[in-house]
């Protein structure tokens, strides 16, 4: 048989060989479909936050009537986004290891080494807020350096995601966090 580029990997079938997560026996890696489903829904959940929160603070019609945002704006609705995340998902990030999305799946984030829930910081600080800082200096930098900064935060997300094809399924996020995402035991 002659080599394809073009051919589907089969490692890629998740179910094929269950990998088992470091740790404690008996962890299984999500799929790489469980957690883009998580992702979407968490996605989907926190941009309609956002969309609400922009329509009820003024941000559509400041923009709609062409007026720039101040900085002030900026940090409100950086602040609001802040908020918001850890209101819904703080609870079940702190106690299980899940967002919303996580919980619909069944999937659970968890130390790569100890298979066990990820301190406050490292969960949310590391794990979520990673980038922030360098997504939040893009509007305050010199316009032909916005463009460079924003190419390179979309660059980063883009490498964090493509990462989940890796061998140990881990985004970069993961990786900086020492973290994992398993399949969630029941009443766990």
């Amino acid at each position: 048989m002659s080599y394809n580029p073009f051919e589907v990997p089969q490692n890629l079938d998740d179910r094929a060989g269950e990998a088992e997560a470091g740790g404690e026996a008996g962890q299984v890696l999500a799929d790489r479909w469980e957690r883009f489903a998580g992702a979407f829904v968490d996605g989907i959940l926190m941009s309609g936050i956002s969309l609400a929160s922009q329509f009820a603070s003024g941000m559509f019609s400041k923009l709609s009537t062409g007026t720039a945002l101040t900085v002030g704006d900026q940090l409100l609705q950086s602040s609001i986004g802040v908020l918001s995340f850890l209101l819904v998902h703080g609870y079940l990030l702190i106690n299980h290891g899940q967002t919303v999305g996580k919980w619909l799946m069944g999937t659970r984030i968890v130390d790569a080494k100890t298979a066990a829930l990820l301190p406050f910081t490292r969960v949310y600080i590391v794990r979520y807020m990673w980038l922030t800082p360098l997504a939040l200096v893009v509007p305050f930098v010199p316009p032909g350096a916005t463009i460079i900064l924003g190419s390179l935060v979309g660059f980063i997300n883009l490498l964090d995601s493509l990462l989940i094809f890796g061998k140990d399924r881990r985004c970069l996020h993961d990786y900086l966090a020492g973290s994992i995402v398993v399949r969630a035991r029941r009443g766990k």
